[in-house]
């Protein structure tokens, strides 16, 4: 069971504890991601995610702070996403007052020393160089850019080399500034903790501090057109394929519903993609499907690496399921089997301090209830066939879908598919 209270500046403290565990994790999530920056400072956030670490008031070069935690033999890190930045350290229990200093002292007294900035700078553009050289994450940013193009939330995370470059110490200052205020941010533990001296960390380091306004963030604006296309083209062994469509907001009704239909169709190696692309045709090794949201719209994405060849066969075989799954209502033991995946491979996500700190955070940050495990459980329990076949024929709208390959193909082609 979670504690959460919001302090009179405005931090939302949260606090989870787990029994029998011998470790503690203290976790400032940030509620400001990439969709928030403006075009020239793209990937400050990101940037900000290495920086943090690179140097504080008490430890003032990234070597003295990373030889302090490894002198307790402390995991720390951090990252960034559309909406979110965060940085965690996790240690031995006995260490809670020592990490919740370190973690205070990076976020609130960094040195952002203007070398050490121009000295990443590098680093960032060689991690750029890394996804890009990978496309199975690089082709979930090409179609991003399709589905909301020449706005925040389309861009990448990491931004560009060009941008990055350019940005500044003063850029950085007035950004921290700017977001990283006490009523956008979520101090945060889990683990095994004493309760009392958590809060007396809290109330010395965080309470007092002043607060000011966030700025707003941008609004995604929907394409209005049908089928839109793009190809990365890139030498590869394998093509990558992600067919996504434009689904629903944190906090809509069909969220669950959708977890539903995602499984069914790309959850596991028994789903109906892996069998029909995979098993039966030996077109891919990966394939699957997913949905996640954001706090005005949402993502589903059909993803797979397919044999050099087959990226026809493997798009018509994808809309061929896309289209059964309208049409027709999913047989109950399969119902069973996709809600059951989703409960199992849940809890075994959950037993892991991470990941249940994050299942609390991302639900406090985005979302109007939070729910338990146990809630869950039943939410999807409740899920039914017919929501399923309901959910499906409002997603898979041929005028809702984009598709970005990364690899070789004819573009004229391949927009001939791209029916539903």
């Amino acid at each position: 069971m979670f504690k959460k209270q919001i302090l009179k500046n405005g931090l939302t403290v949260l606090k989870v504890p787990i029994k029998g565990a011998q470790s503690v994790l203290v976790d400032m999530f940030v509620k400001v991601g990439s969709r928030q920056e403006e075009k020239r400072v793209n990937g400050i956030s990101h940037f900000l995610e290495h920086l943090f670490f690179k140097g504080s008031e008490k430890y003032p070069t990234a070597q003295e702070l990373s030889h302090a935690l490894d002198a307790i033999g402390a995991e720390y890190n951090a990252n960034t996403g559309k909406e979110h930045t965060q940085y965690y350290i996790k240690a031995a229990k006995k260490h809670l007052p020592f990490i919740f200093e370190v973690l205070t002292d990076m976020l609130q007294h960094p040195v952002f020393d203007a070398a050490e900035i121009e000295r990443e700078k590098g680093v960032i553009a060689e991690e750029i160089n890394m996804y890009e050289d990978t496309p199975m994450r690089h082709v979930e940013d090409v179609l991003e850019e399709i589905m909301w193009p020449d706005q925040p939330l389309g861009r990448n995370i990491a931004g560009t080399k060009p941008i990055v470059s350019k940005i500044s110490r003063r850029d950085i200052f007035d950004y921290v500034k700017a977001y990283y205020q006490p009523e956008n941010m979520i101090m945060a533990v889990a683990g095994a903790f004493d309760e009392e001296i958590f809060d007396k960390l809290v109330y010395l380091h965080w309470s007092k501090l002043s607060n000011k306004k966030v700025p707003k963030w941008i609004m995604a604006v929907e394409k209005k057109a049908g089928p839109a296309l793009r190809i990365a083209p890139k030498k590869t062994e394998q093509m990558h394929l992600a067919l996504g469509f434009k689904s629903y907001e944190y906090n809509h009704p069909n969220y669950i519903p959708q977890l539903v239909l995602a499984t069914i169709l790309g959850g596991g190696m028994s789903s109906r993609l892996f069998t029909e692309i995979r098993e039966r045709r030996g077109l891919a090794y990966y394939v699957k499907a997913s949905s996640s949201n954001y706090q005005d719209t949402g993502l589903f994405v059909v993803q797979a690496g397919v044999r050099q060849g087959s990226l026809s066969e493997s798009i018509k075989v994808t809309l061929e399921e896309l289209k059964k799954i309208k049409q027709e209502i999913v047989p109950d033991r399969e119902m069973k089997k996709a809600r059951e995946y989703i409960k199992g491979t849940l809890t075994l996500s959950l037993e892991d301090s991470e990941n249940l700190l994050g299942w609390y955070l991302e639900q406090i940050a985005f979302r109007k209830k939070v729910l338990e495990p146990e809630e869950a459980f039943k939410a999807i329990d409740s899920v039914t066939a017919r929501d399923v076949q309901r959910v499906a024929k409002e997603t898979f709208d041929a005028k809702k879908l984009n598709l970005a390959v990364v690899g070789a193909g004819k573009p004229a082609e391949i927009q001939k598919l791209l029916k539903l």
